[in-house]
């Protein structure tokens, strides 16, 4: 079950380790990406070399090291705290083929460097977007993709729309349009290869609800970990709804050759 590892983490009590062992990572937000985020990242070609940027966490960086056992793969964050919690679960799981590093991503340099680089909830939280965007596109090598995803400017449950939070620290705009992401992507000089809508509206009525208890900040702890498992049960429900319009963008853009 994804996200187990983070019972792993340094601190974490005996009951939070079993609570996790039993239910997984119990981020509703998270569980909700990873399900349209990890079957596009599972789809790559054999990547040998993957960014996990503004990794948090880690959760991805463990997913796709798992999925691709000779990869190696870099998860960064801006947070020292993150980075040394990471590299301990990491430790302790005996996985080689997965870093964390200590990073600014607005300031990243590199070019030609990976085969893939993962953004997950990280372009919202950066000023000048458009030139992360670029720096993703000089860090991959030709032929090398990004998975790109965003909140939606609107949170749209049933053909109700508000906007998106405002509230998530961190946050300096609410979301990106589809063809406004698209027209970005183009700009960096990105090919285009799929673009779809995540969150439909149970998703995102489930993720509403676990907003307001938490607060986007891991507030009541303990009332989050009772109400979880029937949210995430009721998140099984989405199964039945099509997802034509969202909450949530997922792209995989490539470097042309």
């Amino acid at each position: 079950m994804i996200g187990r590892e983070q019972g792993l983490a340094p601190g974490v009590g005996t009951f939070e380790r079993w609570y996790t062992r039993i239910f997984g990572y119990p981020a509703l937000g998270f569980r909700v990406r990873a399900k349209s985020i990890l079957p596009v990242v599972r789809g790559l070609a054999a990547p040998a070399s993957i960014l996990d940027a503004g990794c948090g966490k880690g959760g991805f960086s463990f997913a796709v090291a798992h999925a691709f056992p000779g990869a190696k793969v870099v998860g960064t964050d801006l947070s020292p705290d993150l980075v040394d919690r990471n590299r301990e679960i990491a430790r302790r799981l005996g996985l080689e083929n997965v870093s964390f590093e200590l990073r600014d991503l607005t300031q990243m340099e590199e070019r030609d460097v990976f085969d893939a680089v993962i953004a997950t909830d990280v372009l919202e939280h950066v000023e000048d977007d458009a030139d992360l965007l670029g720096r993703f596109f000089r860090a991959l090598r030709p032929e090398g993709e990004l998975v790109l995803h965003v909140p939606h400017v609107t949170r749209n449950v049933w053909g109700w729309q508000r906007p998106n939070f405002m509230g998530i620290e961190g946050h300096v705009r609410p979301g990106y349009a589809l063809d406004q992401l698209e027209a970005m992507l183009r700009s960096a000089g990105f090919e285009i290869e799929s673009a779809a809508y995540n969150y439909n509206s149970v998703e995102t009525l489930m993720n509403d609800v676990s907003y307001l208890i938490t607060g986007g900040r891991e507030r009541r702890r303990f009332l989050y970990a009772l109400c979880f498992p029937l949210l995430l049960g009721l998140c099984a429900l989405a199964r039945y709804e099509p997802s034509r319009r969202g909450s949530g963008l997922v792209f995989l853009a490539r470097r042309p050759a």
